[in-house]
């Protein structure tokens, strides 16, 4: 009889009978044993643990074949995904240092050539300093003093009196007063519009004078104020000149001195006056008009007195016509006394005969 392992077996000495019964009662053990096995067995099979559907801690599990071929493949295409997208951080890390080593050597170089030309820059600046000063200093020695002053182009102001008024004395350096002072030192004479001023190395300092000239009067009370064209009164003397003397303007008395300026509303009559007196050049009237009055900008009167006739022009429109017809007159009513008027848009002239009684 086979032993199985753990099992002991008691041998008893009995009679026949008893060990036929026993035999049976073992023979029915021993197959109701086999059962049991058989039973155990399947039951064994049935509570067996399918490792393929569970899961079990400290296990791995077995995946199929084609699954883990997928698994694979992307796990294969993540690992290169991640792969080539570690690769580009590490070139745009690499770009990135690259051009903040660019940035700074560019830098570092922009600041060398800053540095050079700023160390320029003050070289120059200080050459130039120092060659101004030197220059400076040769210019106000005693070579560039002054040994002769000449006045050019003066008519109505003397040479000494232009003198006087700019203070160059011989002596003295010619660069010791700017050229703006001299000038407004003699421009101070209202005759006097501009001056150059020419300075000489041989010591020669030249005064180029550019004057004003009077050109029409104002009465003012028992005196006389001679203006320019520009309106520039220029002298008030006792003296009258032989210039057209103009009344009607609104300038006060007071206000007329050398060297002040008419007011506006006056300087536009004066501007009329001018085109009166240019137009008249071309006719017989120029150097016979004896006075202009302005008081009516719309009838504006002349007259002559040596013809002892009078122009009443009206405003400055078709002026050398006017002009022209008012001459014709003149000379065919030579030693009558009257006015002229115009009529018809200034086509017709008409002379009026002053009757004596």
């Amino acid at each position: 009889m086979k032993k199985s392992k753990g099992q002991t077996v008691d041998l008893l000495y009995t009679n026949k009978k008893e060990t036929n019964t026993k035999a049976k009662s073992r023979s029915k053990s021993k197959t109701n044993n086999k059962k049991n096995k058989s039973k155990k067995t399947q039951n064994n099979n049935n509570q067996r643990i399918n490792l393929d559907n569970e899961i079990i801690i400290g296990l791995t599990p077995k995946i199929p074949e084609a699954k883990n071929k997928k698994t694979n493949k992307r796990k294969g295409s993540n690992n290169s995904k991640n792969h080539n997208k570690k690769a580009q951080k590490n070139i745009n890390n690499t770009n990135r240092n690259a051009s903040k080593i660019k940035s700074k050597n560019t830098y570092t170089k922009k600041q060398k050539t800053k540095r050079k030309i700023n160390t320029k820059i003050i070289k120059w600046i200080t050459i130039i300093i120092l060659l101004s000063a030197i220059i400076l200093l040769f210019m106000m020695s005693s070579v560039f003093n002054i040994k002769e002053i000449i006045v050019i182009n003066n008519s109505k102001v003397s040479s000494k009196e232009v003198i006087d008024l700019s203070q160059l004395k011989t002596g003295v350096n010619m660069f010791k007063t700017t050229n703006g002072v001299i000038k407004s030192k003699i421009k101070s004479n209202a005759y006097i519009e501009d001056v150059k001023i020419k300075r000489n190395i041989n010591g020669t300092i030249t005064l180029d004078i550019k004057e004003r000239i009077p050109t029409y009067m104002i009465k003012i009370n028992k005196e006389y104020a001679y203006i320019n064209n520009q309106g520039y009164v220029l002298e008030v003397s006792k003296d009258a000149l032989k210039l057209p003397t103009i009344t009607g303007f609104t300038t006060p008395d007071e206000e007329i001195k050398n060297g002040n300026r008419l007011i506006d509303e006056d300087l536009n009559k004066l501007n009329d006056i001018n085109k009166i007196v240019e137009s008249s050049k071309n006719t017989s009237l120029a150097d016979i008009i004896t006075k202009i009055n302005v008081s009516d900008s719309m009838n504006y009167k002349i007259t002559i007195s040596s013809e002892g006739k009078s122009i009443n022009l009206g405003d400055i429109s078709n002026l050398n016509i006017k002009l022209q017809m008012a001459g014709q007159i003149i000379s065919n009513e030579k030693g009558k006394k009257g006015e002229i008027y115009f009529q018809d848009n200034s086509k017709k002239a008409i002379f009026r005969e002053k009757v004596s009684r």
